[in-house]
């Protein structure tokens, strides 16, 4: 099986040792550089072509948005991350309309780092609760009528989506409820296709829409 080629923009140091640290412990992912500018971001993704770029956004010559803006520019198939400090909107929104496939605060642990890189992988985008929420307020629209409502949550589901909302991991809904984070992997999974969704994100804003929210 190939390996997820990954290559890291971040000039924190303490935060690029620990992101090099994960990526070569995991045997499926194979680290191919790393930097702390923009510039060096830009030569690592012309030069290396990486299959996933971690990306901080506040850098010392620049943005890490420029280096996403840069690899629809290149026509590269890299897929972006973001993990950054950063959760303001501007900040947020920007990274996303420039094609950031997910976005992570730097204070998730290593397995929430980990987990945005498979949620990616799969089709999904990757999102820190804070930035779920921020995200859900921006695009609250009026409940709609009965009658325009998608299949119906089970008062399980609908629970489980009021712990997503509020900015739970799917482990900390599994803690909270006493049931297996498969269990609550598995209702999330049939909240989405009830509410027919792709995402935590798209989920939440379905969700204040309808009035489940």
């Amino acid at each position: 099986m190939e390996t997820l080629r990954i290559a890291i923009v971040e000039d924190e140091s303490d935060t690029r040792d620990r992101l090099v640290t994960l990526i070569q412990s995991q045997s499926e992912f194979e680290w191919i550089g790393d930097t702390d500018t923009v510039e060096g971001g830009l030569q690592l993704l012309s030069q290396s072509k990486p299959d996933i770029l971690l990306v901080d956004l506040g850098l010392p010559d620049g943005s890490g948005i420029q280096l996403i803006e840069a690899i629809r520019t290149l026509r590269l198939d890299t897929q972006a991350l973001v993990i950054s400090g950063f959760h303001d909107e501007h900040r947020v929104f920007t990274a996303l309309e420039s094609g950031a496939k997910g976005y992570i605060l730097k204070h998730e642990d290593d397995q929430e780092v980990l987990n945005g890189i498979q949620t990616i992988l799969s089709g999904g985008a990757p999102i820190s609760p804070t930035i779920a929420k921020l995200m859900l307020n921006r695009f609250a629209k009026p409940t709609l009528p009965d009658a325009e409502l998608p299949e119906q949550l089970t008062e399980r589901q609908q629970k489980i989506l009021k712990f997503l909302s509020q900015g739970f991991t799917a482990k900390e809904i599994a803690e909270k409820l006493s049931i297996s984070y498969y269990t609550v992997t598995t209702h999330i999974k049939n909240i989405y296709d009830k509410l027919q969704v792709n995402s935590r994100i798209e989920a939440l804003i379905e969700a204040k829409k309808i009035g489940y929210l």
